[in-house]
């Protein structure tokens, strides 16, 4: 394995760990500030920017999660210039990608689109990120544009038969699956005793070690595995009882910090020995850090996708469903999941992954084991009553030990 084929490889510390660092700069302010230099927010959403236009844009404007596209070493943060799918994408279609990783939480990124959608204006995004179930949210609303798929066959052609017909996107008309997330454990086996329950998260010698996540769904979806419930099925006395756990925890000082993708900086910084964590997260992580391990409890762990999804008004919708199309490739997919260790939403790209290194073929984070996949549950529907108590309550919760 070459650096030049494994876009991953990152021997250095001015590497992956340095792009996160970025990210201590706060990704609200950020946000504001790449749109304010971008000119883009505040256009009318009526109808979409695109419109019939199908001509590939200058630019194209993303909001994506942290660890998210490959990126060449040695670099903070990935642009048309520094990363191998973009620059490919920019070759054919003469696009530069103004890339930002922003996207740390869903309800605090929702939390600064969610005024221009209101007001019929454009958010400065061509193309977010979301969890499926903020994704339907968005939908639902009536702020995401419509997929012309005619402009879009390789995703036709590629997409994988378990992401069609999703409930939250039955016919496939405004989502893209991105990628798929296992949420397990994060175990710092040098430094702390491995262990493959979620009850070890609560080890008395892990006090003030413990990182957990803003994301209701993963963090009290593990909990209530770890306690015996079903998070596929969530009720109200089953995420009770987890929120007990978690209070508990939190009480006793054995929780350090609850936030979002940033939780990977104190993994790194040994601030955190163990976490609630995203299976990618970690894979990217132990290139700096082998000693930190993935783990799928006992009991089972999390399984959810994020989206492409166009905000309704887009400036350059044509040019995100390029890139769409241009990712469902199998040949770019490949690239990006040599370097984000996710599963993939496309036919093919175990394949063509082989092609820059058999070992990634096999690699569990990217193809899990059936028997592993059997562990995984998807959170649940509820009523809007239920989650909104589930928000009110995990807020409360979050509020005490995120800051």
């Amino acid at each position: 394995m070459t650096e030049q084929t494994n876009p991953k490889v990152n021997a250095t510390n001015g590497g992956a760990i340095d792009r996160r660092t970025v990210l201590k700069l706060g990704a609200v302010a950020g946000t504001a500030a790449f749109l304010a230099a971008c000119g883009t927010s505040g256009g009318s959403t009526e109808p979409s920017a695109s419109g019939g236009d199908t001509t590939p844009s200058a630019t194209l404007n993303w909001a994506n999660w942290t660890y998210y596209l490959d990126v060449d070493d040695g670099v903070d943060t990935a642009t048309a210039e520094t990363s191998e799918s973009l620059r490919r994408f920019k070759k054919e279609y003469g696009t530069t990608v103004n890339y930002r990783e922003d996207l740390l939480d869903n309800d605090e990124f929702f939390g600064t689109i969610k005024a221009p959608l209101e007001a019929g204006q454009d958010t400065g995004w061509d193309l977010v990120t979301p969890t499926t179930w903020m994704a339907k949210k968005i939908i639902d609303l009536g702020w995401a544009e419509k997929l012309d798929k005619s402009h879009m066959p390789n995703f036709v052609a590629n997409l994988a038969d378990e992401f069609r017909g999703r409930a939250a996107d039955p016919s496939n008309d405004y989502l893209a699956p991105w990628q798929s997330i296992m949420t397990g454990l994060g175990v710092n086996t040098k430094k702390t005793k491995r262990f493959t329950k979620v009850s070890g998260l609560w080890d008395p010698a892990l006090k003030g070690k413990i990182s957990l996540l803003t994301e209701l769904r993963d963090t009290t979806g593990l909990v209530m595995l770890g306690n015996g419930a079903d998070p596929s099925n969530p009720t109200r006395a089953t995420f009770d009882a987890a929120i007990a756990t978690l209070q508990t925890a939190i009480d006793s000082g054995q929780v350090r910090k609850i936030t979002g993708n940033g939780y990977t900086e104190l993994l790194i910084n040994d601030a955190a020995l163990a976490a609630i964590a995203w299976s990618g997260d970690v894979g990217i992580i132990q290139a700096d850090k082998p000693e930190l391990e993935f783990i799928v409890p006992d009991e089972g762990g999390m399984y959810a996708t994020d989206n492409l999804l166009i905000p309704k008004g887009a400036q350059h919708k044509y040019t995100a469903e390029l890139w769409v199309d241009f990712y469902y490739r199998p040949e770019i997919a490949a690239i990006v999941e040599a370097y984000v260790n996710y599963i993939c939403p496309v036919k093919g790209v175990s394949e063509a992954i082989a092609k820059i290194d058999p070992a990634l073929a096999t690699n569990p984070l990217i193809f899990p084991s059936e028997e592993t996949k059997k562990r995984l549950r998807v959170w649940g529907s509820v009523s809007a009553e239920d989650q909104a108590y589930f928000d009110d309550r995990f807020s409360a919760i979050v509020e005490g030990v995120s800051a």
